[in-house]
């Protein structure tokens, strides 16, 4: 009886890692595109929902946030003279560009089921959005307490001004720019563990230590 036909070698499945870079850059470009068409909403949900908070912590309310045009706005206090009571402007889209990464990382890995990838890129999104709300509330009470000279050292004691404006920088530049790289390895630190450590196998687990490896 004739011997059945030889399997063909499978050939090389292709690294994770190798996969990973390759779809992140084909998602860039889209998720870039993509949040450059909803920041005009976005921007004004961030500016509605740090008012909101800002407010919450005065007593009376006096503080609002005023847009400007599509990425700029303006902090103003209502308890001003109107001639001062812009008190200082931002660029509000340069609070959420991390966005674009974060949807990036979240959107590129591998060899996972697109329900997976979406439930969080969905949670990572919303922890990002509490992020952006802080960080625009840090803004607002850093202007108060550094930005308004004479009326900030007779509003706010040095340790206020401390706290207020190292915690604006903090979260506006270390904090922001890692966010979206925290999110993702807290996530998928399972896959990216498994691919940066030697995979082992069932057979060396049973072996002797000193014992030679058997072949592959």
């Amino acid at each position: 009886m004739a011997g059945k036909p030889a399997k063909a070698p499978k050939a090389p499945q292709r690294s994770w890692g190798l996969l990973f870079i390759r779809n992140v850059l084909l998602w860039l470009v889209p998720v870039a595109l993509l949040w450059t068409l909803l920041t005009p909403f976005y921007n004004r949900f961030l500016l509605g929902s740090a008012e909101n908070l800002a407010q919450w912590t005065e007593s009376p309310n006096v503080t609002n946030l005023l847009r400007r045009d599509t990425h700029f706005a303006y902090i103003a206090r209502r308890d001003f003279p109107p001639s001062k009571s812009l008190v200082h402007s931002f660029r509000v889209t340069d609070v959420h560009f991390h966005l674009v990464m974060l949807g990036t990382l979240f959107l590129a890995v591998p060899r996972i089921t697109w329900r997976r990838r979406l439930e969080s890129l969905g949670w990572a999104f919303l922890i990002t959005i509490f992020f952006d709300i802080l960080l625009i509330f840090f803004y607002v009470k850093a202007t108060y307490a550094t930005q308004l000279g004479a009326w900030s050292v007779a509003h706010y004691g040095s340790f206020a001004q401390n706290f207020w404006g190292l915690g604006k920088h903090l979260l506006d530049l270390p904090f922001k720019f890692s966010l979206p790289f925290v999110l993702w390895a807290g996530f998928y630190v399972r896959e990216l563990m498994s691919e940066i450590l030697p995979k082992v196998r069932p057979a060396d687990l049973n072996r002797r230590p000193g014992a030679p490896r058997p072949p592959r």
